[in-house]
């Protein structure tokens, strides 16, 4: 199949789902596609898989391509689209990891950066908390889960959820003051 065209292997993986088709795509285009990651990320682990996303990706969603423009054209957009959108995803994560910590140490000017001593300062308290507190103050500032997808996750209430991130933040506050004032928790 080395001989075939873009379109001749896309046709033939799309009516026959042979993965043979599909990894010839792979191999034709894997190194473009890492290297387009790598240059958008410049982590080689992250761009590797990235890369892997991305014919996941092309793979679910083949059949729309539809060979107006050359193959390598579309999987070129298919690869900046979800770079772009991991990359505005992990941009919003940071920024509510901040804001959290921000919240969390006591309402410092939020233009201030955060440092990432203060970030492993605060992921070392959070590991002192019991779990369930952990996951839920993890999920909410960490992922950026609204209150309403934690309590549908949690099978509680939306008030009993808030109720339950308002007691693990009271619980990290106080752990955190205790570790501040050299108070050894061990």
């Amino acid at each position: 199949m080395t001989h075939f065209t873009d379109q001749d292997l896309i046709a033939h993986y799309l009516t026959t789902r042979n993965e043979r088709s599909f990894e010839q795509l792979y191999d034709r285009y894997r190194y473009l596609v890492y290297q387009q990651c790598l240059i958008m990320c410049k982590d080689p682990d992250e761009a590797e898989d990235l890369t892997q996303d991305v014919f996941i990706r092309v793979a679910r969603r083949l059949e729309t391509y539809k060979g107006e423009a050359r193959f390598s054209t579309w999987l070129h957009r298919v690869t900046h689209n979800h770079c772009i959108d991991q990359l505005r995803k992990q941009q919003h994560l940071r920024l509510q990891y901040e804001q959290y910590t921000v919240t969390f140490l006591g309402g410092t000017d939020e233009s201030e950066p955060i440092s990432d001593r203060a970030l492993a300062v605060l992921d070392q308290l959070l590991n002192r908390l019991p779990v369930e507190q952990q996951v839920l103050l993890r999920t909410k500032y960490e992922q950026g889960v609204e209150i309403k997808d934690i309590a549908h996750q949690q099978q509680l209430t939306p008030s009993a959820a808030k109720m339950r991130l308002k007691r693990a933040r009271d619980r990290a506050r106080k752990l955190y003051i205790k570790l501040a004032s050299g108070v050894n928790l061990e």
